[in-house]
């Protein structure tokens, strides 16, 4: 970017990590436009809203634990700023999770995990079926013990991107609902093609652009293969005299992931399919059936519950299934992609990794 001071930044894609990044380059007073056709919605809208530094990270990821813990740091302040500058408050709950096995062997398996957990240096403390029954004592009686996770917190992630997109519209930040189908590369700054509405010009284009295909213009700059990952979960609508869990539940069952995630006003996320289905955004019975069979083995109250929606959201997974966050062969061109599982809980870390960057582009 040589000696040129940015001042304009285009972000390109509007779920959790476009915006929370577009927050941060406008909180700092740089003039930013958010360019996505349907803003807040996608993975963002789907997804449940965990914020679970240990237990996310599948076998092979460890390299990102070091990641989620400081982004995981990061939270409160992030949830603050947002709601003081949005005027909302985006439900930020620092519960902790409980993590279950429903049979003899899933029990075994996640003992193993929190053997694991635990040698990465996570806290993770042991409770007895007294102990889960007091903390949560709308789960199952057959479950004899549970680990607690104290670092795991949750947010609501649908107000939370409504909470961004409000603060972003008190910061002026323009948000064009459009399509960017192309970027130019010009030798004094760049040019965002949209579909509808014409170009956009700006110094910095910001990629957050979730499982969407590569952009054309980006082709040769060393933009990460991203796929479409499918996952569906869940909402249960509140229903008079029917307790649910208290805080967020990690559960495996048969073998299978589960998880359920409490809101505030008495309603439940449960999740999620995982679905290598390209970008096919459905639900199939099969997978809601699955994950109601799950969740009912851990939480019985789920059958008094009303069924409100199925949400299908597709998370963008890299081939090793880590982020990238950074500039492309191109400096002017950044990248904040591949997120998958975790695109809420790293949003503040690539909102200010992404600010760091174009900082230092300020000041060259």
């Amino acid at each position: 970017m040589g000696s040129t001071r940015v001042e304009s930044v285009g972000v390109v894609g509007g779920g959790v990590i476009g915006m929370s990044i577009a927050f941060e380059l406008a909180s700092e007073g740089i003039d930013v436009v958010v360019i996505d056709p349907a803003p807040g919605h996608g993975a963002s809208w789907a997804a449940a809203g965990m914020l679970a530094p240990a237990s996310e990270v599948a076998p092979g990821e460890e390299r990102l634990l070091q990641d989620l813990a400081d982004a995981a740091a990061l939270w409160p302040s992030f949830a603050a700023r947002v709601g003081e500058a949005s005027g909302s408050v985006v439900e930020y709950r620092q519960t902790g999770s409980v993590l279950v096995g429903a049979t003899p062997s899933d029990a075994r398996d996640v003992t193993r995990t929190v053997k694991s957990l635990r040698s990465a240096g996570i806290v993770v403390e042991q409770l007895d079926g007294d102990e889960l029954a007091e903390r949560e004592p709308s789960l199952a009686a057959s479950l004899r013990s549970a680990w607690l996770l104290p670092g795991d917190h949750s947010v609501d992630n649908r107000r939370l991107v409504a909470a961004l997109l409000e603060a972003l519209k008190a910061l002026g930040v323009r948000i064009i609902e459009d399509r960017c189908s192309r970027v130019d590369l010009e030798p004094r700054g760049l040019r965002l093609g949209l579909e509808r509405v014409g170009d956009v010009r700006c110094d910095v284009c910001v990629l957050a652009t979730g499982a969407t295909s590569p952009i054309a213009g980006t082709e040769a700059l060393g933009l990460p293969v991203v796929r479409p990952v499918r996952g569906v979960t869940l909402r249960l609508g509140a229903v008079e005299g029917i307790a649910i869990p208290k805080g967020p539940i990690r559960a495996l069952v048969n073998s299978a992931a589960c998880y359920l995630v409490p809101r505030e006003d008495g309603s439940i996320v449960i999740g999620a399919t995982s679905e290598e289905q390209g970008h096919r955004a459905i639900a199939l019975a099969g997978g809601v059936h699955r994950l109601l069979d799950a969740a009912r083995l851990v939480f019985p109250g789920v059958d008094e519950l009303s069924f409100d929606e199925a949400s299908v959201g597709l998370r963008p997974a890299t081939t090793d299934h880590l982020p990238f966050v950074g500039a492309l062969r191109d400096e002017r061109v950044i990248a904040a992609v591949g997120h998958y599982r975790n695109g809420v809980l790293l949003a503040p870390l690539a909102a200010a990794t992404i600010a760091t960057i174009v900082r230092r582009a300020s000041c060259a």
